[in-house]
């Protein structure tokens, strides 16, 4: 269950820990992060909100650049496709002579080819079908990134809010070790169980370190999704934002125990970038064979142009000069290659792609069951744990602690009180995290943004 098993010094705060990991889907809308967020603003000290956080990590994904960088090559050959063919302008020259006679000839022509049967339209519908497949592989990304930045910035506040447990595990520790330090000097306790407490305050101790190194790993993760670097994690002070799971993805699914999961793989259907694109490479392999079908006819060749002829006798006659033009018509003969070999390949990678595309949405119901199922578990065992924790267990940690310096509770109810209070806290901590991962999880897995707007990009 745990979903990080490492985190590092929090900033303290005053509220609510399910209050922050629940609010690390909060979405600021329109007025979210700010364009152009620079390295320097992000580690200023001013807290970064998670809409901040995604559009930080926008920018500084090359994951993001490569897809945009793929999206532009694909217009520039959607472009491409649309080209004429270019003409060919030819001259000659034909001169011969014989018993003091000569005849010369110049010919000027352009040829141009003629596409008869579409070939530039199937072409066209091809491009387009990739530029667009393309792009939905973009929404992957985008969407990708977004769940990961997301994962992230709950990891940090879990981490955070772990050290905080270990910090005061260690500070109740330390109290009840000053308090049986004053009692083993006056023979009410055994030296037993003043070694069994420090054995016991050694141990919050050395959780307390771990809990730091987590931290640090954690906020060392979500820099490295803002293209931060160096120390500037060490900087990061986040802010959940004022409202716990504002995401319009799962306004309205708060709890999935009433969605039905059809519902949800219809809504994957036609949200999921991922079907998307495997029903636009399906229509551009259909297309691509088109043009190979196509490709099989004659492409003619029809030229025009100009003829000077001159000719000379020896007999001292004048020269005489001819002009007028040339037109002419080619049509390659289909004799040796009539391109089945291409056209059945074309054909084969056609229904290739189209039954990869239903790999990809079997894939796809099993992510969105797996989300559905996980999320339900998170919450459940939520529910089951929330009632026992919160302020009443610290207020009862206060009176368990009051009730050790009084000496009305021996050490090892002590012990099993603090230690109960902590892993208590610690896994609900643990399943507040994992309900809002596993909400994003399942908001990625039907196709749903975590922004109602995606804010600019460029």
């Amino acid at each position: 269950m745990n979903l990080v098993s490492s985190a590092s010094s929090p900033p303290r705060r005053r509220c609510s820990y399910a209050r922050l990991f629940l609010a690390a889907l909060a979405i600021l809308g329109p007025t979210a992060a700010p364009s152009g967020l620079a390295a320097q603003e992000r580690t200023s000290g001013a807290p970064l909100t998670f809409a901040a956080a995604v559009d930080a990590a926008r920018r500084a994904s090359p994951e993001t650049r490569a897809a945009r960088e793929a999206v532009a090559a694909a217009v520039a050959r959607e472009r491409q496709a649309g080209a004429l063919p270019n003409p060919t302008f030819a001259y000659g020259r034909e001169q011969t002579s014989r018993g003091g006679q000569s005849n010369a000839q110049d010919i000027a022509q352009v040829e141009l080819p003629v596409e008869v049967s579409g070939q530039r339209a199937a072409r066209q519908e091809a491009a387009r079908l990739r530029r667009e497949a393309t792009e939905a592989r973009l929404g992957i990304t985008m969407a990708t990134l977004e769940f990961e930045t997301a994962r992230a910035f709950v990891l940090v506040m879990l981490a955070e809010r772990r050290l905080q447990l270990s910090e005061q595990s260690t500070a109740a520790a330390s109290q009840a070790e000053r308090v049986i330090d004053e009692r083993l000097a006056a023979g009410d306790v055994s030296g037993y169980a003043a070694r069994r407490l420090r054995l016991e305050a050694a141990r919050y101790a050395a959780q307390r370190a771990e809990a730091t190194l987590a931290l640090r790993t954690a906020r060392q993760a979500l820099a490295s999704q803002l293209g931060l670097t160096g120390m500037a994690s060490e900087q990061l002070v986040l802010d959940p934002g004022p409202e716990p799971l504002r995401s319009t993805s799962l306004r309205d699914m708060q709890s999935v125990a009433g969605v039905g999961l059809d519902s949800l793989l219809g809504i994957a259907e036609r949200r999921r970038h991922e079907v998307q694109a495997a029903v636009l490479d399906a229509a551009a392999a259909l297309a691509e064979a088109r043009v190979v079908a196509r490709d099989r006819f004659p492409l003619p060749v029809i030229s025009a142009g100009y003829k000077g002829e001159r000719v000379a006798s020896g007999s001292g006659l004048p020269t005489t000069g001819l002009t007028g033009f040339v037109a002419g018509l080619s049509v390659p003969l289909p004799v040796f290659d009539r391109r089945t070999g291409a056209v059945s390949a074309a054909q084969a990678d056609a229904r290739r792609v189209s039954a990869e595309g239903d790999v990809v949405r079997r894939r796809i119901a099993r992510e969105v069951a797996d989300a559905v199922d996980a999320l339900r578990s998170a919450e459940a065992q939520r529910a089951a744990l929330a009632p026992h924790v919160g302020e009443e267990t610290r207020l009862a940690l206060r009176a368990v602690q009051a009730a050790y310096a009084e000496g009305e509770i021996t050490l090892a109810e002590w012990l099993d009180a603090v230690r109960a209070w902590q892993e208590a806290e610690s896994t609900f901590a643990t399943l507040d995290a994992d309900v809002v991962v596993r909400r994003a999880a399942l908001a990625r897995a039907i196709g749903l943004p975590l922004f109602p707007t995606p804010t600019t990009d460029r």
